[in-house]
């Protein structure tokens, strides 16, 4: 057993109107070393389809369709929420805008990296380096709140470098100094792929002088 899913009906909170979800119910574990992103392995990296879900009422998408809205159906049905399509990655553009409208700048930030993970798996380089530029959006909007959590500000550098962003990434993190060690290394190997341009995916266990276990 790697994943348990089971279909439930769900109440969206945006609309009222009740529809089947998959919702995942049980999981193995996940042991694989992840990406700089913390994008994990297969098979848990396939997991990703149920990480978003969408009411067929009114278009509301989120982790899932319960969770309480900060904004009204009329949103849902604006040009600024739809231009995004309903295919998976359309789905998570969404889901970062409802998060952001809900003042969950993480999860919105997250949202958008997982959309450029579709397009990742897609060959479409273009459009997954546009969504993690939309995730960068969102951490310079939102700053002052997510520079707290110092995982973030690592994601961040890693999301930029994807995206091109070689000299903020230098700029910003080049002997930046935080509070772990492990943190500092993982900061310093993406400064280091910077100055190379490099914008390509690398693992974790990459990092010099860094043991995963």
């Amino acid at each position: 057993m790697s994943i348990k899913t089971e279909e439930t009906e769900l109440k969206c909170a945006v609309c009222g109107e009740a529809s089947p979800q998959t919702v995942v119910t049980e999981f193995d574990p996940d042991t694989s070393v992840p990406d700089l992103d913390m994008r994990p392995d297969e098979p848990h990296r396939s997991y990703i389809k149920y990480w978003v879900s969408k009411c067929p009422c009114c278009g509301y998408c989120n982790a899932s369709i319960d969770i309480p809205a900060a904004f009204t159906k009329e949103y849902l049905e604006s040009g600024s929420y739809n231009r995004f399509g309903d295919s998976l990655a359309g789905k998570f553009r969404k889901m970062a805008l409802v998060c952001e409208k809900n003042k969950v700048y993480e999860e919105a930030l997250k949202a958008c990296l997982y959309a450029a993970w579709v397009h990742d798996d897609l060959n479409e380089a273009e459009e997954a380096a546009d969504c993690r530029r939309a995730a960068i959006k969102i951490y310079d909007a939102h700053k002052a709140v997510l520079s707290e959590n110092h995982d973030i500000v690592l994601l961040s550098a890693d999301i930029m470098r994807r995206s091109g962003g070689f000299e903020r990434v230098i700029r910003e993190y080049k002997g930046k100094v935080f509070g772990s060690g492990l943190i500092n290394a993982i900061a310093a190997f993406e400064v280091s792929l910077a100055e190379k341009g490099d914008d390509s995916c690398h693992k974790a266990d990459e990092v010099p002088g860094v043991v995963l276990r």
